[in-house]
């Protein structure tokens, strides 16, 4: 993966968390909890404590020393511990305030002892005793206080007051929520859930937040630092803009198309400028792709669409579209221009009102789409750039495959034609091996498409490195199993016929001996493609090409099954019917994990068809003979 590619995953799984917490979130829930208590320890600030009255923090009595009397280095130290600077020695008024409250976590029950401690330090070296809450003599125990949270913000205790008149109880209810939220704190509440709920909104959210903008930032680094290409992410220049504002003004959405599309067009012409010769390159092959298909009076209307839908596929494939592009870019900048001219050539208070209230495509939509037009030339072109010679050996494939099928309606169709007519072989008998031959060699013709449309896709992850790619490799088995189908007809077929033209129940025993030869092309066919299969390290490739091949493995036990039904055989089993159909509903699927195992349900299957073929030949024999 790119380091482009890598950032703009992490940004996707950044935004994604922030969503899912944004889903989850309750402020509500939040503020009603606040009212509810007063008193807050820290999970991420453990030896403190927050009165949410005075913002006030004081130190945790469960951490610090507090039956030792005041020290002023036992002070300093609980500063780096505690995470904070500036503790103090209480006031007598603050100490009261702070004791006399019932939900003072470390109140001990008997009048306002803390901790089963008595007297307690305050400033001026006075002390307090809390049994009278009088001022005593030197003695007692030390709680730290800090006013570091509001500092700033003096009147804070004022804000909360219950009693203020000029907050709303939720305004108030925010004052509180604010200092936990700006100085980075995560509250512990009386219920665990809320405290939790707070953490995913106010601290993971911000986290995450930070994370975001500093992958943005490396985004936006890398993206300037680059040219376009394919993984162009077009939301971070979507995020220069102002969307609620252009999306409500028609003068701002007009003057950000122009500037959208101006900084397209820049890029574009950059791309093009870097990429010049590989441009050059892909308008040659296009080119010859491009001339147009003149139909074969010798081919069917079907075989003509065929071969024409075929070219038309690959050229749009690999088309690279420059001026295309930049025409659609420009159609959009067009538009924006017509859109300015319209306001500028009217002072007419209605016409303004008109042009305003037409519906238009959203700025945000509109900026999506262009990018989207733009990744996807982009993406033929860096396609091209990496498989050059694979697009040059793929056009001469197609080329090949195109004129070899011509040549095969016209001259090995004639070559067999004429054999036939000089061995004085009716035209009746001969037209039914045309007619299944033609049918053969359109089925195979059928398979490129596919086959094309899946190896331009992407580079298919194999075991080991070959000289040729999975597409090749695999259309040159076919190439093979397509040369056996015409060598067979053109050499053997008529043989065939004349083998069994004199023999009771010859033209049975005829039919099946040819559909046995034509088996065993598909299983080398199968078998060839088996090693193919394996190389392939994703199951779903090895199942692409297992379900790609399966119409062609089949075609013979679909023969005979027909055969069959159309000539009314009761001749021939039901036993032996359902073994063809058996063998016709065979699943492959399970195999492809273990090579051996497929190599095995292969062989099974040759073995079982050899078999069926030879009971049921041997059952016609013995009955005609009868």
């Amino acid at each position: 993966m790119s380091e482009l590619s890598e950032l703009q995953a992490q940004r996707k799984s950044l935004l994604s968390g922030i969503a899912e917490i944004d889903r989850v979130a309750n402020e509500n829930r939040i503020l009603d909890a606040i009212r509810e208590q007063r008193w807050y320890f820290f999970k991420n600030y453990p030896k403190v404590l927050m009165d949410k009255l005075t913002g006030f923090l004081w130190a945790n009595l469960d951490y610090y020393p507090y039956q030792d009397e005041y020290n002023a280095s036992k002070l300093q130290k609980f500063e780096a511990e505690s995470g904070f600077s500036g503790w103090d020695v209480p006031s007598m008024e603050e100490f009261k305030f702070m004791i006399q409250d019932k939900t003072f976590p470390f109140r001990t029950g008997y009048d306002w002892y803390i901790k089963d401690t008595r007297d307690w330090k305050t400033k001026d070296n006075r002390y307090i005793r809390l049994d009278t809450l009088d001022s005593i003599g030197p003695g007692g125990a030390f709680i730290p206080v800090n006013r570091y949270l509001v500092a700033d913000n003096p009147d804070y205790s004022k804000d909360v007051n219950p009693n203020n008149k000029v907050y709303t109880a939720r305004e108030r209810l925010h004052f509180t929520l604010n200092l936990f939220v700006e100085n980075g704190l995560w509250p512990v509440f009386n219920e665990n859930e809320i405290t939790e709920l707070f953490g995913k909104m106010y601290i993971e959210k911000t986290k995450l937040v930070a994370k975001l903008q500093e992958l943005d930032g490396q985004l936006a680094t890398l993206q300037a630092a680059r040219t376009l290409s394919s993984e162009f992410d077009y939301t971070l220049k979507l995020s220069e803009y102002d969307i609620p504002a252009i999306d409500s003004s028609v003068i701002k959405y007009f003057q950000a198309l122009q500037r959208w599309t101006d900084g397209l067009m820049s890029m574009i012409e950059d791309f093009e400028r870097e990429k010049e010769e590989i441009i050059r390159q892909s308008g040659i092959v296009t080119l010859h792709l491009s001339k147009k298909y003149e139909d074969s009076p010798s081919l069917t209307s079907e075989e003509n669409d065929l071969l024409r839908e075929r070219f038309a596929f690959f050229l749009k494939s690999l088309s690279l579209g420059m001026n295309t592009l930049k025409e659609r870019i420009l159609s959009v900048k067009r538009q924006a221009d017509e859109l300015e001219a319209r306001i500028d050539s009217t002072d007419d208070l209605r016409e303004l009102a008109v042009i305003q209230d037409e519906r238009r495509a959203s700025f945000p939509l509109v900026a999506e789409n262009t990018a989207r037009i733009i990744t996807d030339a982009l993406r033929k072109i860096e396609f091209f750039e990496e498989h050059r010679n694979f697009v040059g050996s793929a056009v001469k494939i197609l080329t090949e495959w195109t004129e070899n099928y011509r040549v095969f309606k016209t001259t090995l169709m004639g070559q067999l034609k004429d054999s036939c007519v000089k061995d004085g072989i009716e035209e009746e008998i001969f037209s039914v091996w045309f007619s299944n031959w033609e049918s053969l060699r359109l089925r195979i013709e059928k398979k490129i498409k596919p086959l094309l449309e899946w190896g331009l896709k992407y580079d298919v992850p194999v075991n080991e490195e070959n000289e040729k790619s999975i597409l090749e490799r695999i259309i040159a088995v076919l190439d093979e199993y397509r040369k056996s189908i015409d060598s067979f007809f053109v050499n053997e077929r008529k043989g065939i016929h004349q083998k069994f033209a004199f023999v009771p129940g010859g033209g049975l025993q005829e039919k099946f001996e040819a559909e046995s030869q034509l088996y065993k092309f598909t299983s080398e066919l199968q078998s060839s493609l088996q090693e193919i299969i394996f190389s392939c390290t994703s199951p779903a490739d090895r199942i692409f090409i297992l379900k790609w091949t399966d119409e062609l493995l089949d075609i013979q036990i679909d023969e005979i099954l027909a055969f069959v039904a159309d000539n009314g055989l009761d001749k021939i089993s039901a036993e032996i019917l359902d073994g063809f159909s058996a063998l016709r509903q065979k699943n492959y699927d399970v195999f492809l994990s273990d090579a051996k195992a497929y190599s095995e349900e292969l062989a099974r299957r040759d073995t079982e068809y050899n078999s069926l073929m030879f009971r049921m030949r041997k059952g016609l024999t013995e009955k005609t003979e009868g």
